[in-house]
């Protein structure tokens, strides 16, 4: 191949012949020429835009106001920023507690350890269930706890019941002592 204007071949560094660039389509055609005029376009936007500020805040008698006016408000806006990210993570953080602690106590028992009733549920549980197994009246037996200790006092008919009621309390979950203070009806004195 020659070169049009001086009718010579185009020989490349290696002494080969050089070809053309293969001939572009109309769509790449029009491409290419829409494109150089907007990116000249957008240059120019982009060096006014850049005009612009620096005029604005590079102003002698307003551009200092101007520029520590736009500090400030970013600060402000950082700070802001920064207490909503707190907050935000403060409140995510209360409701990955509440979600953990529904999870651990959504079924009895697997949480893995269980709280001690307090005094009170502790002695309203001796009412209930050893009562129950010993089969012996409620009536005459008062029944009070201090730190998982269950004393109880009053009267009961037989040695028999006051053993059965004590080994009872014995039994029960969360008491750690039993202090017995049950004494038997005492015995009527006959002829007096």
């Amino acid at each position: 191949m020659a070169n049009l204007f001086t009718g010579r071949p185009l020989v490349g560094a290696a002494g080969r012949v050089r070809r053309f660039p293969r001939a572009m389509t109309g769509r790449e055609r029009g491409r290419a020429e829409i494109s150089r005029p907007a990116a000249t376009i957008g240059a120019l936007l982009v060096a006014c835009g850049v005009g612009a500020l620096a005029e604005y805040f590079l102003d002698r008698q307003h551009g200092a106001r101007r520029r520590h006016m736009v500090r400030d408000r970013a600060r402000a806006a950082l700070r802001r920023r920064s207490r909503n990210a707190v907050r935000r993570a403060k409140y995510l953080e209360g409701v990955a507690e509440g979600v953990a602690y529904k999870a651990a106590h959504a079924v009895p028992g697997v949480s893995g350890h269980k709280e001690p009733p307090d005094d009170v549920a502790l002695a309203q549980k001796v009412e209930s269930i050893a009562f129950r197994k010993a089969g012996v009246p409620k009536g005459q037996v008062s029944v009070n706890a201090d730190n998982a200790v269950i004393y109880l006092r009053g009267q009961l008919g037989s040695d028999d019941q006051i053993e059965e009621l004590v080994r009872a309390t014995q039994g029960i979950e969360g008491v750690n002592g039993v202090k017995n203070q049950l004494h038997t009806h005492p015995a009527t004195t006959e002829g007096a």
